[in-house]
């Protein structure tokens, strides 16, 4: 049984990223924002549980593995949920990763990745921490579980100044809801000295989240029927409205003399850098 295994966004036609391995040390996540879109495939999805034992295996699939491809961790479930203080087992992946000179991609909304900067330096790593917003009530509404922003932004601050890679994700852009290009900038006045590159995507609806967002963004439902794309399970935003609030942002963010890139949004052209931030390796 392989735990390591190939990251394959359900094959969707508009991903760019460079083929990968992924692992999700836990299934389900504590953070419950409102847009997730695991809730439409994974049971339970908000109740964080930790996987059967595997370090064992993954030892072995490290040993045996492409050793060109590095490992993202990770892609469902935030890797540094509350229970990680304690558990510890995103951190014992992490030593086996430096041990065996896999390079790891860090995924989270959590400042608990600070934690483990002692071992980000010592190996090839960089860490992308999503900020939907600034806005504290905006963010308690829309990520009821995940730290607040201030966190994150002194997270990046911190890792920064230790040295490790770090990538702003600005995701997802919600219309009338994170859109707005003052707080862009503000935001990334905060951040340009501390990231070496911001990711970017638009929301994409699953069949729960349109709804799930408008109970408490009602503004939102405006822009409902703007969602009129569908990419094998979810629904874009239509193609020129996407294209105009990507364009916008990547402006902004060249305005603060930080490269840009987009997730799964078909315009490679925006894209300075790989989408996921792994060219910052060897950076």
């Amino acid at each position: 049984m392989r735990v390591l295994r190939p990251f394959d966004p359900w094959q969707g036609e508009l991903c760019t990223c460079p083929p990968k391995y992924t692992l999700n040390p836990y299934t389900g996540c504590a953070h419950r924002c409102l847009y997730c879109y695991i809730s439409s495939f994974i049971p339970r999805a908000f109740e964080v549980r930790e996987k059967s034992p595997f370090l064992h295996l993954l030892e072995k699939d490290l040993k045996e593995r492409e050793k060109t491809l590095y490992l993202s961790l990770a892609n469902s479930s935030d890797p540094y949920p509350p229970v990680e203080a304690e558990r510890e087992l995103t951190r014992a992946i992490l030593k086996l990763c430096q041990r065996e000179g896999m390079p790891v991609l860090i995924l989270t909304k959590s400042p608990l990745v600070v934690r483990d900067a002692d071992l980000l330096q010592a190996m090839q790593a960089a860490v992308s921490i999503t900020i939907t917003t600034l806005d504290s009530q905006k963010a308690r509404l829309l990520e009821p579980g995940a730290p607040p922003p201030k966190d994150r932004v002194r997270a990046l601050q911190v890792l920064a100044e230790a040295g490790i890679p770090t990538i702003l994700r600005l995701d997802p852009i919600i219309p009338g809801i994170n859109d707005a290009q003052e707080e862009w900038h503000t935001l990334l006045s905060q951040l340009a000295p501390y990231i070496r590159q911001v990711v970017a995507s638009t929301l994409k609806l699953r069949w729960d989240t349109g709804e799930r967002i408008a109970i408490s963004f009602p503004e939102v439902r405006r822009f409902l029927p703007l969602f009129s794309e569908r990419k094998g399970r979810s629904l874009y935003l239509e193609r020129k409205t996407r294209y105009a609030l990507l364009g916008e942002l990547r402006e902004i963010v060249h305005a603060h003399n930080i490269p840009f890139s987009t997730c799964r949004e078909g315009f490679p052209e925006f894209n300075d850098l790989t989408c996921d931030g792994s060219a910052l390796f060897s950076r």
